[in-house]
């Protein structure tokens, strides 16, 4: 009996140690963030093998962000039965769609308030390391066995740049919520500080325009969450005067010049007309409305699971507009591929963690969540981010993280009759 309980805490530590394992991996390496999850996968099995599905299905029955998840990943299989797409392109949607299954299998390990801390703080220090790098590429003394991708210009490290300032982004919401959340002006001063710094990065330091955009909703949001609304506007609008101070001083800078950029493409940019390479904006534009073509010829199931890239070759066939696998938008992505059904589900979910985020214990918590479902959905309307591994995990380990303490609570069997 004493064995057995070991052996189920023992697990239980492991599978937890994995995840906050995970948290720090994503940020840095994709090969990692894999390796980190098959090991995560094979303890939980382990952990789990004498009954599978009887803490997952707990999960799921008591928490509705797990429960919401889980739809959308059965949406994913229900899609196979009138797939059109090659076996490569269906393995990867699943692969997608199961980071919704993942959510709820972290939420086991997670329900502890210290686990779920410190997948956070993993999550942090890997960001901070990040940061720090950036700076050093900014200015150009990065030691040499440390493998970077940036250059000083655009400095963004192990991921590209997008991925590097959708993380950064949240990373500035959480350290500004947890320096506002300090007790202490001691605890305080060192997140501002940070947050200040990951600010700077994401704005003028990156050139990821999608972290621009997320930065944009996520200060609104922050500030506007404050209880008094004078002194909020008021700090809301000192801080877009300061950010405004430095594109006016650097006008060379990443935030100015990408928004240019962005006016001008649009500008150019003329339904129906192929769209230069160069043209980000414009091929976006030209993707989305390609979409909402293939949407509207199979709007109730849409084609199938990983159908979109078979779907959009055939649609822009001897039209001239340029191939891809994605349409750069989550919400076009599921249309797509399950109908309108798919964005339904797809809403509904993030309807569910925003709805599931108030009756979360601390308003930290709630800031965070909310901050958490932000920062995904701004970039699931100008990317496809839950279809790429660092940031669809990110946002899958960190929801499992933030919302897992709605689950109910697991049990261990005594080590001794009860008396």
């Amino acid at each position: 009996m004493h064995a057995k309980l070991i052996s189920n805490i023992n697990l239980n530590k492991i599978c937890s140690s994995t995840l906050i394992l995970l948290a720090f991996a994503i940020p840095v390496s994709t090969a990692a963030t894999y390796i980190v999850l098959g090991i995560f996968l094979l303890f939980w099995i382990l952990d789990n093998f004498k009954q599978p599905l009887k803490e997952l299905t707990c999960i799921i029955k008591s928490n509705p962000v797990a429960m919401v998840g889980c739809a959308f990943f059965l949406m994913h299989l229900a899609g196979l039965f009138h797939t059109h797409a090659n076996q490569e392109k269906i393995l990867e949607a699943i692969q997608n769609g199961s980071k919704f299954l993942f959510m709820a299998m972290a939420m086991i390990y997670l329900k502890e308030e210290k686990n779920a801390r410190a997948v956070l703080i993993s999550f942090i220090g890997a960001m901070g390391l990040t940061l720090v790098l950036s700076y050093l590429i900014h200015i150009s003394i990065v030691p040499g066995f440390i493998p970077v991708k940036g250059i000083p210009r655009d400095c963004y490290v192990f991921h590209d740049h997008i991925k590097h300032n959708t993380l950064m982004a949240f990373t500035v919401f959480v350290a500004a919520v947890l320096a506002r959340s300090a007790k202490t002006l001691k605890a305080r001063i060192p997140w501002a500080v940070f947050s200040c710094l990951a600010l700077i990065n994401v704005l003028f330091m990156v050139n990821g325009r999608t972290g621009h955009l997320i930065i944009l909703v996520l200060l609104m949001y922050y500030f506007f969450s404050w209880g008094s609304r004078r002194k909020s506007i008021a700090a809301f609008f000192m801080t877009c005067l300061c950010i405004g101070l430095l594109s006016w001083t650097y006008p060379s800078n990443s935030l100015s010049t990408r928004a240019r950029a962005v006016v001008n493409e649009i500008k150019t940019w003329k339904y129906g007309e192929p769209q230069p390479m160069g043209s980000s904006s414009g091929l976006r534009l030209e993707f989305y409305t390609n979409s909402l073509k293939l949407i509207k010829k199979s709007p109730f199931i849409g084609t199938g699971t990983g159908s979109f890239q078979a779907s959009y070759r055939e649609l822009i066939k001897d039209t001239g507009f340029k191939q891809s696998d994605n349409p750069h938008n989550e919400f076009l992505m599921a249309g797509v591929q399950f109908g309108l059904m798919g964005i339904l589900v797809l809403l509904s979910f993030f309807f569910t963690q925003w709805r599931s985020a108030a009756s979360l214990q601390k308003d930290e918590g709630i800031l965070l969540a909310r901050g958490l479902i932000l920062t995904i959905m701004t970039a699931c309307m100008v990317a496809s981010p839950l279809q790429d591994s660092a940031e669809g995990w990110f946002f899958a380990l960190m929801s499992a993280t933030l919302f897992a303490s709605q689950s109910q609570t697991r049990t261990f069997p005594e080590p001794y009759p009860s008396t």
